[in-house]
């Protein structure tokens, strides 16, 4: 199935730059100092027929849920070297 999208073509151009570069997005923007309208381009592409993504989703999900558990882990990591840190100090409760 052919499916048609506007493009909006920028230059972009910083003073830290020594050449522009052109970039597409799907939006129009105001003009700036450092990024101009070069022009509107219609875009064709194909996208097939029965174009389910509940697949790519749950990879996506699935990877978000791994990195979770690895910060979670890491944080419990750190709080149990602190702890051990802390058993590992001699308490003594008389003055001195």
């Amino acid at each position: 199935m052919k499916k048609a999208i506007k493009m909006y073509v920028y230059f972009s151009k910083y003073s830290f730059d020594k050449v522009g570069t052109f970039a597409a997005y799907s939006f129009r923007t105001p003009d700036t100092a450092n990024l101009t309208l070069v022009c509107e381009q219609d875009i064709e592409f194909d996208v097939p027929e029965k174009y389910d993504p509940t697949a790519q989703k749950i990879a996506a999900l699935q990877a978000q849920k791994a990195k979770a558990q690895e910060d979670f882990n890491n944080s419990v990591f750190q709080i149990n070297e602190l702890i051990s840190k802390l058993q590992a100090l001699e308490y003594n409760s008389e003055p001195q």
